[in-house]
């Protein structure tokens, strides 16, 4: 019985916290407006950062936030992965590989990366994968 009522409320618990992350990411999107991808590469030396990379970024980290109010997240790039979208590295991860993926940046190596073991933000993330070669059949 007892056993019951701890995974009771682990599940309570746990329901409850996503309802709350749920309402907080909600209302910082209401907060910010429209995404607006314009500011979002305003941000970036848009002249001498990959482009490609800056957009296949701002949509897989829009496609892994999800929606709020039929729109979606409105992505600034000094967000912070795990203070602003309280999200797992196993996510970055999966945005990571995504992207790296879709334009053929090489994985290999990544230790060789100025920014390895610093990617904490949107823009960090851009960045690592600018840094990164590309594979010859890209």
């Amino acid at each position: 019985m007892n056993i019951l009522l701890i995974i009771c409320t682990s599940v309570l618990v746990i329901v409850i916290w996503m309802i709350v992350d749920h309402y907080r990411m909600k209302k910082v999107a209401t907060e910010r407006g429209n995404p607006n991808i314009c500011e979002y590469a305003r941000s970036f030396d848009y002249r001498n950062v990959d482009t490609k990379i800056m957009r296949e970024v701002w949509n897989e980290v829009q496609l892994n936030l999800g929606s709020y109010n039929g729109k979606p997240f409105p992505v600034k790039s000094d967000d912070m992965f795990e203070e602003t979208y309280s999200m797992h590295p196993d996510d970055l991860d999966d945005i990571y590989w995504s992207v790296a993926d879709r334009l053929g940046i090489d994985t290999e190596k990544p230790e060789s990366n100025p920014y390895f073991n610093k990617v904490t933000s949107v823009k960090n993330l851009v960045l690592f994968l600018h840094n990164q070669p590309r594979t010859s059949n890209a």
